[in-house]
């Protein structure tokens, strides 16, 4: 039998791949816990929901910054395995999220959007579960990661569960769900020096980062 490719079951096999705890203490998602921690920094509460937690780790690290983290994902093994790590999680689809408005501080989303078929269906809801005044970290991969390949597929009518989502249209996404940009920053690709790095204008800079790290506020209601 097939296996859809939007399912959880279809995520089941990574758990052990993402269970590598070096992938959150070196390297870029290590810079997202750092961009969070300097971005939630306003007053009020510490409540987090990380949406497309897998197993956990960057879960748990929120928790060990001091925040109150609860994740979610759409993997049944990736949901036992982040209860084992003793972090709070549960299973959904996200669609909708499980979750009264305005229940959190914060929202932490680390490569999920690209992932999903209706990017700007899941940002209106990671933004309706958003407290007025509190905000969104939202990442997702640049292009010239290893799933833009497999993602080629779709061209030639085969299916995969990559929808391509580039770092402009993510920043559009957000705006058009009624959220202010405050800022961004990426992990740079190594195939560009850091001094030409830094010359660049925000658009080009994010095709040149292995991932691309928007910061967003929600002021009052959605639009």
């Amino acid at each position: 039998m097939t296996v859809d490719v939007y399912s959880g079951a279809w995520w089941d096999e990574f758990s052990v791949f993402f269970s590598n705890e070096d992938l959150w203490d070196n390297g870029s998602r290590s810079l997202l816990l750092k961009y969070f921690a300097k971005f939630a920094v306003r007053d009020g509460g510490r409540r987090v929901l990380d949406v497309g937690c897998g197993p956990g780790i960057g879960t748990k690290r929120l928790n060990e910054m001091g925040f109150r983290a609860t994740g979610v994902d759409i993997s049944p093994a990736m949901v036992e395995s982040a209860k084992a790590r003793q972090v709070e999680a549960y299973l959904s689809d996200c669609d909708p999220i499980p979750e009264e408005d305005g229940t959190f501080d914060y929202v932490f989303c680390c490569t999920v959007v690209e992932w999903v078929r209706n990017p700007y269906g899941m940002i209106r809801e990671m933004a309706r579960v958003i407290k007025p005044g509190g905000g969104m970290v939202i990442a997702c991969l640049g292009p010239g990661n290893l799933p833009h390949e497999d993602a080629l597929k779709r061209l030639r009518g085969e299916p995969t569960n990559y929808n391509m989502l580039m770092p402009v249209e993510l920043h559009r996404l957000l705006l058009d769900c009624g959220l202010k940009i405050r800022s961004m920053t990426g992990a740079r690709s190594r195939h560009i020096s850091q001094e030409t790095y830094a010359k660049l204008d925000w658009i080009t800079k994010s095709y040149c980062s292995n991932l691309w790290i928007i910061g967003a506020d929600k002021e009052g209601s959605l639009l």
